[in-house]
Parts: C-alpha cells; sequence; structure tokens
C-alpha cells in the first residue's frame, strides 16, 4: 500500500512546482499589457492635444492675417483722408506788445553796473554787478565795533570818492550777522570782516542783503553785489549797463535833499 502512495505523492508535488512559474508568467504578462495600455491613452491624449494646439496656431495666424489687411487699408484710407485736406500755413507768432525790456522769463534783468538803493542812508548808489563774487561788498571806512542789547554791532562812514557819492554821505549803524575771513594777496595772514544786513532796492527787487564791510574807497564802485543777491531771482547780461536805472520819484528826493 505505501509503495502505491509515494508515486502519485511525488507526481502531485511535481504538478505543483510546475504550476508555480505559470502563474508568474501570466501575471507578468498582465502587468505588461497594462502598462502599454497606460502609455497608449498617454500617448493618444498627448496627440489630441497637440491637435488642438495647432488648429488654435491656425486660427490666430488667420485672425492676424486680418487683423493686418484692416491695418493696410486703415493706414491708406488715412493717407488718403490727409492728401484731400489742404494744408494751413502756419500761423505767425503774435510779437508781445509793451514787453518790459527789464524782464525777461520772469526775472529780473541786470546789467554790469546798476544803481541801488540803500534805505539806510536813503540815497543811491554806483553798483558793480559780479557773477564771480559770492558775498556783496559794502564800502566802509572808519569801522567801529560795539555793543547793543547783547549783540555786536557797526558803526561805519560810508563814502566814497566818486561823483555819484559825496564824502559826506553819512554814518550806518547796523548788527553784525557774522564774520568772514578774507585772505588777501598782499597778507599772508586772512583778514576778518564783519557782515551786516540792509534793505537793498534795485528796480522791481527789495531785498534784505547781507554786506561784507571793506574799504573800496581805492574802487571804481562803492558797492559790489555778489550772487547771493540775485541768484534766482535775476538774469545777468554783462554785456549792459544800468537796465533798471532809477527810481524817479527816490531821485527827486535825492535832488531836494
Amino acid at each position: 500500500m505505501l509503495h502505491r502512495c509515494v508515486p502519485l505523492l511525488t507526481l502531485a508535488i511535481l504538478s505543483g512546482c510546475t504550476m508555480t512559474p505559470q502563474q508568474e508568467h501570466d501575471k507578468t504578462m498582465l502587468a505588461i499589457n497594462t502598462m502599454e495600455d497606460r502609455v497608449n491613452f498617454q500617448l493618444a491624449t498627448m496627440i489630441k492635444q497637440i491637435d488642438d494646439q495647432q488648429s488654435s496656431i491656425g486660427n490666430l495666424e488667420k485672425e492676424l492675417t486680418t487683423v493686418s489687411k484692416q491695418l493696410v487699408q486703415a493706414n491708406a484710407a488715412m493717407r488718403l483722408a490727409q492728401a484731400s485736406v489742404p494744408q494751413s500755413k502756419p500761423q505767425p507768432i503774435p510779437e508781445e506788445t509793451n514787453a518790459d525790456p527789464r524782464i525777461a522769463h520772469g526775472k529780473v534783468i541786470l546789467g554790469e553796473e546798476e544803481w541801488v538803493w540803500l534805505d539806510t542812508v536813503q540815497s543811491f548808489f554806483k553798483a558793480r554787478v559780479d557773477t564771480g563774487a559770492t558775498t556783496s561788498s559794502l564800502s566802509a571806512t572808519d569801522i567801529q565795533i560795539f555793543e547793543r542789547d547783547g549783540r555786536e554791532w557797526a558803526r561805519f562812514h560810508l563814502n566814497h570818492t566818486n561823483d555819484e557819492v559825496p564824502a559826506d554821505a553819512g554814518v550806518i549803524e547796523a548788527p553784525i550777522v557774522r564774520w568772514v575771513k578774507i585772505r588777501q594777496a598782499s597778507t599772508e595772514d586772512p583778514v576778518r570782516r564783519p557782515v551786516i544786513e540792509i534793505w537793498v532796492k534795485l528796480g522791481q527787487l527789495h531785498e534784505k542783503t547781507q554786506f561784507t564791510l571793506a574799504d573800496r574807497t581805492q574802487m571804481t564802485y562803492p558797492v559790489l553785489l555778489g550772487r547771493e543777491f540775485f541768484k534766482d531771482i535775476a538774469l545777468v547780461d554783462v554785456g549792459k549797463k544800468f537796465v533798471q536805472g532809477m527810481d524817479e520819484q527816490q531821485a527827486r528826493q535825492v535832488k531836494k535833499n
């Protein structure tokens, strides 16, 4: 009996061993087929997307061609319309009438020399307009420094040896706003000079201006106007003189005195 069972058991074991590789092969083929189906689906989807994009590009190219034709037609119609309109002659710009020659572009014109009115002494003085100087300068002799109300003041004679300014032009007193150091060619050490502030009138300008006090009796002009006086409010034409002139009312007042 045992001898009969052994062959049957052996056959059953061998049959089981031969079925396992077949099952594995079937699973592998199934996985491959599934992957192929997925790849084919993705490929078909991509092909469809490419076809749709090409169709959209074709439609855009047609629209661009249509717009280009319309633009060419519009330009041609515009040129035709412009050619049919008679060209008008440019109208001459009217010249300004009664323009004040002492003003340009909203600024006062100053010549190289001008008459200035000093409120402190109520008189005109000939001044040089110097674009190379920063601070204005005033002729002063017999300068005396004193204190008033806790501040430094300067007392000096404003006179000049020329025909326009008399020798007894008067004494001026004004508070000192600051001191400056001036380096001269004749001396190695800088000279310390006071700076005062007084009202000056020149044409339409009426400004409170700072002046450095210096002895200008050996110079042509008792007053020198620097850039701080006329910057941003005046234009300087060095080819002209006395553009602003004298105020007639003030000039008559000087003659009476």
